[in-house]
């Protein structure tokens, strides 16, 4: 009995916690392209560069780290790092336009960007959901929660058949019976 309530109580709060989702990757997407905006500028000024001297953004950034100056080869470094991130997060981007749920929630697992994540948890303010998403992944959340819990009281819940006593007292018990 104990153990359903339990269940009750956690599917609840999972599901309470996960219609949160949707809010909470509502303001990741409006960071994240954010600092899309922003590094698609330094990009695009560093390719405007390399263009005006004949040069692509592999040459230019082949063309700084081979530099004897420490702070120019790191800058080289930089660029391609900005480069590379920059990818990613349009990555990271399309996700969110795609319908399939489980997809969505996959590809923006895999594509996840730790820093553009922790300025969205600083920023984010709960809300209460009123869309299909945050329906959906409340009761998801709420089946997750209860399912766990449930699984985790199975021994609980039968431990009378997987701790059976056989000592000699059990015996003894059986035999007075008959």
């Amino acid at each position: 009995m104990i153990i359903r309530r339990l269940a009750l109580f956690f599917a609840m709060l999972s599901g309470l916690v996960t219609t949160q989702m949707p809010e909470y990757w509502q303001q990741y997407r409006q960071r994240l392209e954010g600092a899309i905006d922003e590094l698609s500028a330094i990009v695009t000024q560093f390719d405007a560069d390399n263009a005006a001297h004949n040069l692509t953004r592999g040459q230019g950034i082949a063309h700084l780290e081979e530099s004897p100056d420490p702070l120019v080869r790191a800058r080289g470094i930089q660029m391609q790092h900005i480069a590379e991130r920059l990818g990613r997060l349009r990555q990271a981007d399309v996700a969110f336009t795609e319908r399939n749920l489980p997809d969505k929630w996959w590809r923006l697992a895999t594509t996840f960007d730790p820093t553009v994540a922790t300025r969205a948890y600083e920023a984010y303010q709960p809300a209460v959901p009123t869309t299909w998403d945050g329906f959906i992944a409340g009761l998801v959340g709420f089946f997750i929660g209860g399912g766990l819990i449930h699984l985790f009281g199975l021994p609980i819940r039968y431990r009378h058949k997987i701790f059976k006593h056989h000592g000699p007292a059990a015996t003894d018990a059986t035999n007075v019976r008959a």
